[in-house]
């Protein structure tokens, strides 16, 4: 007998080429059978009629590091109670307090939680960005090679500024310090874009300077963060043109997150996709208000983001890939999350997909229209349940045991 079989829901799995409606069966928290000859009899059922059966979501950029940063947010709150499997906290954490996040936050949690290490020996505490929290005083090389070595399960990458502010006092010489340490270890690098740090009264560089002085610096399966930033120096320049050093980044293999945060533009988006640029991920980047510091309340995520997407005219299958199979590829777990295929482990999202004239706005304050908005139901974590939102008629009362 199966533990659990998720019934009559519409199996969507683009990067699996699997779109058809039928049962999946779940045992020992792996996903053992799908299909439509799939038997019903388990020890406990989800019933999915109406629903899209996705593999288990994942947000590659959220900052889940509370209390000991004031602007994280519980994990599980914006991950498994949000339909999202596992989540990756994106350079809260430094080497010197990883220990904390791994007891804290990663252990306790029951959403699958990841890291990207700081390059700052202790991440980023504050949400104003504090200058001394980022130079290069601040970092401690062999610290960082180390903490990456010893936490193989936890630390899958490096997270580094390439901005405005961060030029202006320091040139390249924090991206260049995270560079060897990815080099060392073998891990991509995760590169924030757009202006953020203060400059300290330093002149700024021309926002078109940055990248090309940055982008150089990364390799294939790097990411560049907020791809479609309303903030300068980010991939679009203020003319809506994307610069020669972008599209040989992408061409070598770099990687575009759009790691919606405070960042998102509709008008920066548009101009991309005009040019034929696509991310190749979509995260949340999801963190507590600025200015209620600690507060820890989430005011969107992931699906939300995701939804925004398909109002710019995205595919449903292109969406759901970037926040499944190939963010799995980027953490290097390809063979065990991301998919609904047999042996993966039993990860999985159930979505509604809600019909209908819905307005998004953007972190400049325009909106656009979309037909349609992805809304979180249910996530299933290694083939435990767990409910979101106004799921209770969703499933059984003993897959809610189970």
């Amino acid at each position: 007998m199966y533990d659990l079989v998720i019934t009559g829901g519409r199996l969507f799995d683009p990067g699996a080429n699997l779109d058809e409606p039928g049962n999946l069966a779940i045992a020992d928290g792996t996903i053992v059978a799908y299909g439509q000859d799939v038997p019903t009899e388990a020890r406990a059922t989800i019933t999915a009629d109406g629903l899209l059966v996705l593999p288990g979501l994942i947000d590659l950029h959220v900052h889940a590091f509370e209390y000991a940063t004031d602007y994280g947010v519980p994990p599980d709150a914006v991950g498994v109670r949000s339909g999202v499997t596992t989540i990756v906290d994106q350079g809260s954490a430094g080497p010197l307090n990883l220990p904390a996040f791994r007891k804290f936050i990663a252990e306790p949690a029951a959403t699958a939680t990841l890291l990207f290490l700081n390059i700052s020996a202790v991440g980023t505490a504050k949400g104003s960005m504090l200058p001394a929290l980022h130079g290069p005083e601040s970092v401690e090389l062999d610290a960082t090679i180390a903490a990456i070595a010893d936490n193989r399960d936890l630390v899958r990458g490096i997270k580094t500024h390439a901005e405005m502010g961060g030029f202006a006092r320091w040139g390249t010489d924090v991206l260049t310090l995270a560079r060897q340490a990815a080099d060392t270890t073998g891990v991509p690098l995760y590169v924030h874009t757009g202006q953020l740090i203060d400059a300290g009264g330093r002149p700024l560089p021309a926002p078109e300077s940055v990248l090309p002085r940055a982008l150089p610096l990364l390799r294939a399966g790097d990411v560049i963060a907020h791809c479609f930033t309303k903030e300068a120096g980010g991939v679009v320049s203020a003319d809506g043109t994307i610069q020669p050093a972008v599209l040989e980044a992408l061409d070598r293999g770099v990687l575009l997150d759009v790691a919606h945060g405070a960042h998102f533009s509709f008008t920066a988006a548009e101009a991309a996709l005009a040019h034929g640029v696509r991310p190749h991920l979509v995260s949340s980047d999801v963190h507590a208000d600025f200015s209620r510091p600690h507060s820890r309340t989430a005011y969107y995520g992931l699906t939300e983001t995701m939804s925004k997407l398909l109002a710019l005219g995205l595919s449903l299958e292109e969406v759901v890939q970037m926040a499944t199979s190939q963010p799995a590829a980027v953490l290097g777990e390809g063979t065990r999350l991301g998919s609904l295929r047999v042996g993966h482990q039993a990860d999985v999202t159930l979505v509604s997909l809600e019909d209908g004239d819905h307005l998004y706005r953007d972190m400049a304050g325009e909106t656009r229209r979309g037909r349609l908005r992805i809304i979180p139901r249910l996530a299933v974590k290694r083939g435990r349940v767990y409910p979101t939102g106004d799921e209770a008629t969703v499933f059984s009362s003993t897959a809610a045991a189970s």
